[in-house]
């Protein structure tokens, strides 16, 4: 694993879309966007609509646009639930 990794799955009830480490996860809640690295203390957040960006350890980023759905984070470990992603 990367130095500054965590582990990350983007999941939808039909498919997984992403599964993998990260450097950092940006994405919308409905009060505004929030960004979670490594050692991120454990959080519950539900999602707005908007962006999701990726960071990945090879320096390049992925990018999924979300309209609802749960962001969890716990022991380096994240899990991103969405109802729709485009």
């Amino acid at each position: 694993m990367a130095k500054n990794a965590f582990n990350l799955d983007l999941v939808t009830p039909e498919k997984s879309l992403f599964s993998g480490e990260v450097i950092s996860v940006t994405a919308p809640s409905e009060y505004g966007s929030f960004q979670v690295l490594k050692n991120h203390a454990p959080m519950l957040a539900a999602l707005g609509e908007g962006e999701i960006k990726l960071a990945l350890p090879d320096k390049s980023e992925k990018k999924f646009n979300v309209k609802e759905g749960f962001f969890e984070v716990s022991d380096n470990k994240a899990i991103l639930l969405a109802e729709n992603v485009m």
